[in-house]
């Protein structure tokens, strides 16, 4: 039996399954809207495709990262009766505090729209603390390969457990917290980290930061607090015009899933992959991420490139 196989057929993929449909079928939580995406499940597509998934040694990487994602939806039931919505000063200076510690580059803020959250899927609130966690570059650079798949798959377990501590913390403090693990989450990522002024979305789908550019990972923790210090625009818009002059993603992404023009849905949403090409490819190919290994943020500094296309 696979990797993927053994690891699906565990009893805690059975209670996630119910515990996502318990959530979306609340009144209470933030629902997707008509044309919001459905989650692409890579468990699942993977069984379908068949093959022997993932190498044996990742088992000790994703059984953790899983029991995280366990972890965020479990924890859901401890949240406070009538959690409180204002944060006292110094509150978040002691999330970001935590966060840093722990191994996070940045951190925003943004109110999430029901468009990004995924069909059949809910959030527990509307207001989220976005934050990136950076994967390591060495590993990032051998892309596809069994080095950068297992960086990759670090930084989901790793994130998703910073996730759920910056959670218990908000319940511990008196407000709701629902911790957005970063592997088979609720909701699109890349639209709120842009949202939230962490960076711009490129080309690739993938969310370029400064501090490393696409070469990180992104989670969320929805939460009750109603006066977070929400992003008032973005001083990144300017990656979207050097994308669209670059394109080496488009030009190097082996199966040809990447658009090009992003496709653009009626809620202002936008597709940049097709995952029909992208998967199959991802899935024989140790996660590929060759569209981040090849983007010019990932080997020069985001202040250099910015200064190029300001003064060329």
């Amino acid at each position: 039996m696979s990797l993927t196989k053994m690891i699906r057929k565990l009893p805690m993929f059975k209670a996630m399954d119910r515990m996502e449909d318990e959530l979306h079928s609340r009144k209470d939580v933030v629902h997707p809207v008509e044309d919001s995406p459905e989650r692409f499940e890579i468990m699942r597509e993977k069984i379908k495709r068949g093959g022997d998934g993932p190498p044996s040694q990742m088992a000790l990487i994703m059984i953790p990262t899983v029991m995280g994602i366990i972890e965020s939806l479990k924890s859901l039931k401890d949240n406070p009766e009538k959690p409180r919505t204002q944060a006292e000063d110094g509150l978040l200076d002691e999330v970001r505090s935590l966060a840093f510690n722990l191994g996070v580059s940045s951190i925003g803020y943004t109110k999430v729209s029901p468009s990004w959250v995924f069909r059949y899927k809910a959030i527990n609130y509307e207001n989220a603390i976005v934050f990136a966690m950076e994967m390591d570059k060495p590993s990032i650079d051998t892309a596809p390969s069994l080095a950068c798949m297992k960086t990759v798959m670090e930084t989901y377990r790793d994130q998703g457990r910073i996730a759920n501590k910056i959670a218990s913390l908000l319940r511990k403090r008196g407000f709701g917290a629902h911790a957005g693990h970063p592997l088979m989450g609720m909701a699109l990522y890349p639209p709120m980290a842009q949202s939230a002024g962490l960076g711009w979305i490129g080309l690739n789908g993938i969310i370029i930061t400064p501090e490393h550019g696409p070469r990180v990972r992104l989670a969320a923790v929805f939460t009750s607090i109603e006066n977070l210090p929400f992003a008032n625009g973005n001083e990144h818009g300017w990656i979207e015009g050097y994308c669209y002059s670059c394109r080496v993603c488009i030009k190097e992404c082996p199966p040809n899933a990447l658009y090009g023009e992003p496709v653009l849905h009626d809620s202002g949403r936008l597709t940049y992959v097709e995952n029909d090409l992208c998967f199959p490819y991802f899935d024989d190919y140790y996660g590929c991420s060759v569209c981040i290994k090849v983007c010019p943020f990932n080997h020069v500094a985001y202040e250099k490139l910015r200064a190029r296309r300001t003064h060329p």
